[in-house]
């Protein structure tokens, strides 16, 4: 499938949304009153909680927090009702008065009966939970940030019967996925991004992410520098995994799936308050997940468990505990890198068996890892809190692998041995405010941020071990094993080296309140930067020391066209990377500065009807300069300047949405071109390896609330991806991957004490690529079961 650039689309879509516009805004009225509270159940902050005013369209839906508020109401009298499905529903009778803010809370009981009957809460848009505070480090809702981001919730996960981390991004508007196979890599905004956050901080890993332990995905758009710092994200943004976190009901499930190509998958999910009187609660997630790959080699077995202990002494202190345990071994690099002279332009032309992998799977890695996050919360006034964040993480990889080049009518195998380990450490110190200067709301925070790692390798590799022939059965296809490659091993030398890093950040993220309406973020971080250098263990040298400081401002603007409805916002944003010293041909060391990357960015924000359409629309500019080249100049080959530069600009368009109870609807398309810029004139204005230029997304989802099929749920949606260029240039030519799309379906039955689910991926057998280059899985059918228990 070949997608084209839809300009008639987006002028419809332009012409339908300014009637839209319009017909809002003629509906504002001057003169009238809001209403706004907290909800409660159960001892905490009720989410998702739908509040509508009786005889109008008017409403809302608690956020996170538990808090709503209803705007623009005309003097009068209505009947306020409050409705949770598992809750009571709560009505009250109010009056409003011209220019009055009331201000009403409720506490729901649960509803003892729908409980008993089933658990299914589908009645909602449930999809759209963008009322986190993990994006800007501050209360502030998504209409009222000027940033672009998508959060994909536990729901979704379940809705779709996902087991794979790669796969919860395909919802994410923009993303593709960089490598095939067990890696966490992706393509955001046409820059490499790799998942190395979880609950803000550091969680640096080799191993794949388990998907059991996740309550939501946030993903950040366009450099972040500002508050993230430049070590774990890229100037496309980044990626922030929450993990699930104790409450204070005994709760839990527990799930079976088996599925083609040797899918076992076991999962445990349990809650339990240890003492309600002293506020303690523990969760433990745990998995055990084995699958084998569809070509003739590749593995994954991978054991974790994740135990979470919540401590809330009192109403000012929270102290929360986590950790995440991994042991897995695995052979999951099975890939094809291209030559870099093009004979032929993509893997369909290519005479490859794509079932066979040229690896062997006695050439695997064990990759354990251990990661640990504290917490600890304290209120310090009604206007002032404090939040101190610290996680330590260490991993190793371990283990035989192989990189296969192809190369003509034949594959060049380079397999190798690596023992690496990773300590990683960030301690981070916030302090929040929202208070009133010169009439004016300011919600701000002050940060202070510490990131350290100590990286030890040893690695020995093969170039050009063996070559096997693409055509007929080379017998040398199984000259490849653990005890071939050990024995040739022998004879290399193998390197270990030793690096560490640490960095030192100061923040300050200010929103203003001009009016009630115009919002002005204001945001400044300074990173001071120190490389140890690279330590060679078996000379005893040290090479690559340096440090560096760099500033990252931010600037954003928010006008709310109807307040918590319908706002436009625009917002310039900075990210940095640090660049090494150079050692030039003539024996002179240069000192290069960070590379810079400055987004310019605007759009609109939608949540309108009571909450159930909320849609994002943007056009983003990121340049990036100061990117070090090879010098060009007459004598002076070798030699390496810093004027180089990349250009990423594109649309993202997002749309959640809950027409009509029990169906819910995510999906997005977005149009990237991103190329360099007096790098090189051979590939300049070029797309290289950035993934495709155009993605769409859409997953459609029913669940039969009433009648004789209720706890049915059917899902149905996909993704499209454009043409992705490998490689490039004037002077070979170019390799890319095809277009494709690729659909997936889920039905599942719920009830209150148990669900079942049937799942297809790639329901058509859709034969498709991904870079670097692999054939992606064929269909396959999975089934699973889950019994609940608890309150």
């Amino acid at each position: 499938m070949k997608i084209t650039f839809p300009i008639r689309v987006y002028s419809s879509i332009s012409i339908a949304f300014l009637l839209l516009l319009a017909v809002l805004t003629g509906r504002g009225q001057s003169n009238t009153g809001s209403i706004r509270g907290i909800i409660m159940a159960g001892g905490q902050p009720a989410p998702f909680v739908s509040v509508t005013l009786s005889g109008t369209l008017k409403g809302a839906v608690t956020n996170e927090k538990g808090w709503y508020e209803v705007t623009g109401i005309t003097p009068g009298s209505y009947t306020l009702q409050i409705r949770y499905i598992g809750l009571l529903p709560q009505q009250k009778d109010i009056t409003i008065t011209t220019g009055q803010q009331l201000t009403e809370n409720f506490t729901l009981e649960k509803d003892v009966k729908a409980l008993q009957e089933i658990r299914v809460t589908a009645g909602y848009n449930k999809f759209a939970r963008k009322e986190v505070e993990d994006v800007a480090r501050l209360p502030i809702r998504n209409l009222e940030n000027p940033q672009v981001y998508n959060v994909i919730p536990k729901e979704l996960l379940q809705d779709q019967v996902i087991i794979s981390y790669n796969d919860v991004l395909k919802n994410v508007t923009g993303v593709s996925q960089a490598l095939v196979n067990g890696s966490n890599s992706f393509n955001l905004r046409g820059f490499f991004t790799t998942s190395y956050l979880r609950n803000g901080l550091q969680d640096f890993k080799s191993n794949s992410i388990e998907v059991v332990n996740i309550e939501r995905i946030e993903v950040l758009k366009g450099p972040s520098a500002t508050l993230f710092g430049s070590s774990l994200v890229s100037f496309g943004g980044l990626l922030n995994r929450v993990s699930k976190q104790p409450f204070d009901k005994f709760r839990g499930e527990a799930s079976y799936m088996a599925g083609g190509f040797g899918l076992q998958r076991v999962t445990l999910d349990v809650n339990t308050p240890l003492s309600k009187q002293r506020g303690l609660y523990l969760r433990t997630n745990a998995a055990f997940h084995s699958e084998n790959s569809f070509q003739d080699v590749g593995f994954t077995r991978r054991f974790f468990v994740a135990p979470s202990l919540l401590y809330k002494p009192n109403e000012r202190l929270s102290i929360l505990i986590d950790a995440e345990f991994y042991a897995q071994k695995s052979n999951d690099f099975n890939r094809l890198f291209p030559q870099t002279s093009f004979v032929k332009t993509n893997p369909r032309d290519l005479e490859v068996d794509w079932l066979r992998s040229y690896g062997s799977n006695e050439l695997y890695q064990r990759k354990p890892s251990a990661t640990v996050y504290g917490r600890m919360d304290y209120k310090l006034s009604d206007t002032w809190k404090s939040q101190t964040s610290v996680a330590y993480t260490h991993a190793i990889q371990k283990g035989y692998y192989t990189w296969n080049e192809l190369m003509g009518d034949s594959v060049s195998r380079n397999p190798g041995y690596a023992n690496n380990i990773y300590d990683y450490t960030q301690v981070q110190q916030n302090f929040n405010g929202d208070f009133k200067l010169a009439g004016m709301r300011n919600r701000i925070v002050v940060g202070l941020d510490y990131f350290t790692t100590v990286e030890r390798t040893t690695a020995a590799e093969i170039y050009g071990f063996d070559k096997v022939g693409i055509k007929g059965n080379d017998p040398q296809y199984y000259g490849l094993t653990g005890a071939t490659l050990s024995a040739a091993l022998e004879k290399f030398p193998f390197s270990e080296t030793s690096t560490g890093q640490h960095t030192y950040g100061a923040y300050v993220s200010d929103v203003i309140n001009i009016t009630k309406q115009l919002l002005v973020m204001a945001s400044l971080r300074v990173d001071h930067f120190i490389n140890k250098g690279s330590k060679d263990l078996v000379k005893d040298t040290v090479t690559d020391k340096y440090s560096q400081t760099a500033l990252s401002p931010k600037l954003g603007l928010v006008y709310q066209l109807l307040p918590q409805k319908l706002s436009v916002f625009g917002n310039y944003m900075n990210g940095f990377s640090n660049n090494a010293p150079g050692r030039q041909p003539d024996g002179s060391v240069i000192n290069f500065k960070p590379s810079q990357a400055n987004q310019w960015e605007a759009g609109v924000k939608m949540d309108l009807f009571n909450g159930k359409l909320n849609s994002t629309i943007s056009y983003y500019h990121i340049k990036v300069q100061d990117v070090i080249r090879n010098d060009r100049s007459p004598g002076r080959t070798g030699f390496r300047i810093q004027d180089g530069g990349q250009l990423s600009k594109g649309v993202e368009v997002e749309v959640i949405a809950n027409p009509f109870s029990g169906f819910n609807l995510i999906a997005g398309y977005a149009y990237n071109d991103i190329y360099t810029i007096n790098t090189n004139p051979d590939v300049d204005g070029l797309r290289q390896w950035t993934g495709p230029g155009q993605t769409a997304n859409l997953w459609l989802n029913y669940y039969f609330l009433h009648g004789p099929l209720q706890g049915l749920g059917i899902g149905v949606g996909g993704n499209a991806n454009g043409k992705a260029y490998i490689d490039q240039s004037h002077s070979a030519g170019m390799f890319y991957m095809p277009a494709y799309t690729v659909f997936n379906t889920a039905v599942s039955y719920e009830r209150s004490f148990y669900r079942a689910s049937l799942k297809i991926d790639n329901l058509t057998n859709e034969v498709y690529w991904g870079s670097y280059v692999g054939q992606m899985m064929p269909r396959r059918l999975s089934a699973g079961v889950t019994v609940k228990f608890g309150k």
